[in-house]
């Protein structure tokens, strides 16, 4: 197989993936990896389709294995840490992230991303702390101003939430994630139309924002607004793909079939 080949096969198994077709794109992968096993990026596609069909400990392994030929990849070991914190191992996703800041000590997102497992830590003070050291880094790093909104508004502070939101989202205004942040903040507070606003916000930037329909669907039924609640239910599943969504997906399915009685009665 030449390189031409070997590239074709890559590029099939990516796009198979980015059409949710992940178990199709591991059998592809796995082809690949038999070949190649000399390979990083081999062990780590197979990772990534296997993350995404949910199987998180058989991804965990690949880019283990993968990273014993490319130990300071900090894109494969900032991944592996990010599969790590998923699967509550908080103690190796940190090691993972120290060592892409060992590897480049001004890696903003590698700061944020500590700061993460110190927030799954309950270490609010610390995660708040490697946030700020983010921003003195990149003072305009949304990844760590929408993290830095929501360890501060878990500790209380409204204002100091709403504002890291809002210039996350004067920042970038087409980043969907800021938007949601912003809604989902305002959900909580019970500002009804602030949150529908940033949440409608969310998915015109980005229509398979899942979450945001999720948040959307909630305010309608506070609204009772029962047939918007369905319809933006109905996206949230139309969206929603991800193995680690199978509660939830159930659940809004049941949901759905409850307000659609409702909408009978």
């Amino acid at each position: 197989m030449n390189d031409t080949e070997l590239n074709a096969t890559v590029q099939k198994g990516l796009d198979l993936l980015d059409m949710g077709k992940a178990k199709q794109a591991i059998v592809l992968f796995e082809e690949y990896l038999n070949g190649n096993k000399n390979l990083p990026d081999s062990w780590f596609y197979l990772g990534d389709a296997l993350a995404e069909d949910g199987r998180l400990d058989d991804a965990i392994a690949r880019y283990r294995e993968g990273l014993k030929l490319a130990p300071e990849d900090a894109d494969a070991l900032t991944t592996l840490g990010d599969m790590l914190l998923e699967a509550g191992n908080h103690k190796e996703s940190l090691v993972c992230y120290k060592k892409v800041l060992a590897i480049d000590p001004k890696d903003a997102d590698a700061l944020v991303s500590i700061g993460l497992v110190h927030n799954s830590q309950d270490r609010s003070e610390d995660a708040i702390s490697a946030f700020k050291q983010a921003l003195e880094l990149e003072p305009e790093n949304v990844f760590a101003l929408n993290a830095l909104g929501d360890s501060l508004y878990g500790q209380g502070d409204v204002d100091g939430a709403i504002a890291a939101f809002t210039k996350s989202v004067e920042l970038d205004p087409k980043d969907p994630a800021a938007h949601f942040n912003l809604g989902e903040l305002y959900y909580d507070l019970e500002e009804l139309e602030e949150a529908e606003d940033s949440c409608l916000e969310a998915v015109r930037c980005d229509p398979t924002y899942s979450m945001a329909y999720l948040t959307l669907g909630g305010i309608c039924m506070d609204q009772d607004r029962t047939a918007d609640a369905i319809a933006h239910f109905e996206h949230y599943l139309t969206y929603e793909k991800s193995a680690q969504a199978i509660d939830m997906i159930a659940e809004v399915k049941a949901v759905i079939e409850g307000l659609k009685e409702e909408l009978k009665g």
